[in-house]
């Protein structure tokens, strides 16, 4: 016969475990079963054969306990067994005082989370989450004999953090790897405050490379690291991030690092980068933004981006920052902006490089798409903006020229409007719109001059005076879509879908950078597409278990073009299967008019295809080519980008390797430009650790303050990771060749 009896504990031996993290020191019932429960003495109480304690979240088994209710001590011997959704504990014997919270456990061993295998001869409890532990082994692999372990003659544990090791070993397998006096071994799935692994390696621009982290989290919505980047060749840079979550919405971020490079090829030795992501809302509706990431100069991209400690800087090819300051409230009727925002572009150029800025101070915007309105949409925009643009051209030392600016700046007030009118019948819905749009331009500082255009149908540009000018347009369309068609099969499912779309808008010359001779061109943005024509877009999916295959074809007519009326043939396909095998492609195709000289009929094109085996092979490869630049170049070679890349997986080996190609680069405000690159990499992956070597060669054009010149990489790279520790990316070796243009 089982007997059961309810205990009020406050606490228990083995509070540490997650699932108790969230109790407090509060009378909590418990339930204690056995084949037997006898009162043995005044206080004492005896539980024998197949024990059960039991607790939220919490099952300790054993096969006797003895519990003194006037010393509230527990005692539980013989296979004892601790069990949570998330930990499993064995012991040989544990002694435990309810309400000192203190005692022992010997012969301790088990899975601790978040993913670590512990075993101690000893262990003894001295406060609700800290512990103390003799002739100890700690791993992240599981087994009697680890891949990996850290054993130590001592140690301290904080369940809500590290564990402190004194006189500890790395071993692999049973072997003892390397000694350390003392090491801290993070146990929390928390973030908690510590050393990251260090990046270490070597470049031959850079020098012995070493960055090295400290992370300090004081909360749990907050922390900040701290670093050094080492770099013999080029100096100390100082780094410096911060993370605050107010609330889901409400988040603040900032990233900093700054470098006295003795090494510097840009036209600055104080070199830094700051990068910051904030939200602020104080009430609801009302939004606080402060977004931005800049730079001290043009090279710092290339010289820097790989060291970054900002989470959000990924590769910036085309060197442009910004920093804005935005305030926006937004209700269902009206949202309305005030944000001062500036644009910072970096260009390379045949004689140096220009920075081009644009200064909006202020900008503010009230614009809404209303669906509330009863059978109506309507947008509408309504905005005013002071802008400044600031143009510097920065020449190489050795042509010994001066620095050439100019600024340009203007106040700009627009006004948009349209209203659609959707009507939903049975089979299909029609939607017809009409549109009406107004700017104006002036108060410029650079006069206008470009010659006056009106449209016979509407619309116009025009100057009133050397420093005003003026824009109006309008247009209407309607939209007719055919509802989906669709039958299943059983085994698939098809749909076909239809739509038409008649278009107009009234054609106006636009002054472009040819004719206003300030980069960037203020007026540039606010250039509108000329349309009238009508389209015809067909879509076809067939849908099975596990497959899919989607095709778009759409073809326009263009009633007001001179030449040319039938437009290019757009046909878009996409597909999966099982995922083992997906395709996406893309064609515009000029299949009939007047084609100029080395026009293509081919005018865009683009593909990507990637083919899995199981978990063993897979091969990716994507190739474009852009027809439509065919006036810029002489060769079509330039305007094709492609890459490949594959990777076989056998047994605990992975093999990859990749190869880009990239072709025609317009403005060259890739800072860098890389047309080719290719490498490889071959990685083991054990259960709770990996090592490998990566090797990249990369073929650059490059700018700096002396010069323009190819640039030939090769890097290779050590990867290292052990699971509970972090993972390590360090470069061990590269060479650099560098040819003058």
């Amino acid at each position: 016969m089982k007997y059961k009896i309810l205990l009020f504990f406050i606490s228990i031996f083995f509070y540490h475990i997650n699932a108790f993290a969230q109790i407090n020191n509060t009378d909590i019932s418990y339930i204690l079963e056995a084949d037997q429960v006898t009162q043995v003495g005044e206080n004492m109480y005896e539980a024998v054969g197949n024990v059960v304690l039991k607790a939220k979240g919490l099952t300790i088994t054993a096969e006797k306990v003895m519990y003194n209710s006037a010393t509230t001590e527990v005692q539980a011997d013989g296979n004892v067994k601790i069990e949570s959704p998330e930990q499993k504990l064995e012991a040989g014997k544990i002694v435990y005082n309810l309400n000192a919270e203190t005692g022992t456990a010997e012969d301790i061993q088990g899975f601790l989370a978040p993913f670590n295998y512990l075993c101690a001869k000893n262990m003894n409890k001295t406060g609700p989450t800290t512990f103390t532990v003799t002739d100890a082994k700690i791993s992240a692999c599981s087994g009697s004999v680890p891949e990996w372990s850290l054993s130590m003659y001592e140690g301290k544990l904080n369940i809500d953090g590290y564990m402190q090791l004194n006189h500890a070993t790395v071993n692999i397998y049973d072997s003892p790897f390397i000694y350390v006096p003392k090491f801290f071994y993070p146990v929390s799935s928390n973030k908690k405050t510590g050393f990251l692994m260090p990046n270490i390696g070597y470049d031959e621009t850079m020098g012995a490379i070493g960055n090295f982290q400290y992370f300090i989290a004081p909360d749990i919505n907050y922390d900040f690291t701290i670093g050094l980047g080492l770099y013999s060749e080029r100096g100390v840079q100082e780094q410096f991030e911060a993370r605050y979550a107010h609330s889901e919405e409400s988040k603040f971020y900032f990233a900093a690092e700054h470098i006295k490079d003795f090494g510097s090829e840009a036209d600055m030795q104080s070199r830094w980068r700051a990068t910051f992501k904030n939200q602020y809302i104080p009430v609801n509706n009302l939004y606080i933004n402060l977004n931005g990431d800049y730079v001290s100069d043009y090279l710092y991209i290339r010289d820097y981006d790989d060291y970054s400690i900002s989470m959000f800087n990924k590769k910036n090819y085309q060197n442009m920052f910004f920093g804005e300051l935005k305030l926006k409230y937004v209700n269902d009727y009206i949202d309305t902006q005030i944000f001062y925002r500036r644009d910072m572009l970096y260009r390379d150029t045949t004689t140096g490089y220009t920075q081009n800025q644009l200064v909006r101070m202020p900008s503010i915007r009230v614009n809404k798409i209303v669906k509330e309105i009863p059978y109506v949409f309507l947008e509408y925009d309504l905005s005013y903006d002071r802008l400044v643009s600031k143009n510097t051209q920065y020449y190489y030392t050795s042509l010994n020229k001066p620095k050439d600016e100019t600024e340009w700046a203007m106040n700009r007030f627009g006004a948009y409007g349209r209203l659609y009118v959707p009507i939903d019948a049975k089979f299909l819905t029609i939607t017809p719109s009409a549109y009406i749009g107004y700017i104006r331009w002036q108060d410029s500082s650079l006069p206008f001059n470009f010659n006056d255009y009106y449209s016979p149908d509407f619309g116009g540009i025009y100057t009133l005076n050397d420093s005003t000018a003026e824009k109006y347009w309008g247009g209407a369309d309607l939209t007719l879509t055919v509802k989906e068609i669709y039958k299943d099969y059983g085994i698939f499912r098809h749909s076909i879908q239809n739509n038409i779309t008649l278009s107009y808008s009234p054609k106006l010359k636009h002054p472009t950078v040819n004719t206003i001779t300030n980069y960037p061109n203020l007026l540039f943005n606010d250039v509108t597409s000329y349309q009238s024509s009508i389209s015809y877009e067909f879509i076809t999916s067939l849908i099975g278990k596990g497959w899919n295959v989607e095709f778009k074809a759409e073809q326009g007519y263009d009633f007001m073009a001179e030449k040319n009326n039938v437009l290019p043939l757009k046909l878009k396909l996409k597909a999966s299967v099982l995922g083992y095998l997906t395709n996406s492609t893309e064609l515009n195709y000029k299949h009939t008019g007047e084609f100029e000289e080395n026009e293509p009929k081919i005018q865009y094109f683009s593909n990507t295809t990637t083919l899995r085996f199981f978990k063993y092979f897979f091969v990716t490869g994507s190739y474009t080519y852009n027809g439509a630049v065919y006036k810029n170049i002489t060769s079509n070679t330039y305007n094709t980008t492609a890459q490949i890349s594959s990777g076989i997986n056998i047994w605990r080996i992975v093999l990859q390797g990749y190869y880009n190609w990239s072709g025609y680069n317009t403005d060259m405000s890739f800072n860098g430009l890389i047309p080719k690159s290719y490498g490889g990499s071959v990685l083991y992956n054990a259960e709770c650790w990996s090592l490998g070597l990566n090797a990249e060669i990369t073929n650059s054009i490059v700018n700096s303050i002396d010069g323009r010149y190819n640039k030939n990489d090769i890097k290779f790279f050590l990867l290292f990771s052990l699971r509970g520790l972090g993972d390590s990316n360090i470069q061990v070796f590269s060479i650099n060749q560098e040819e003058p243009i």
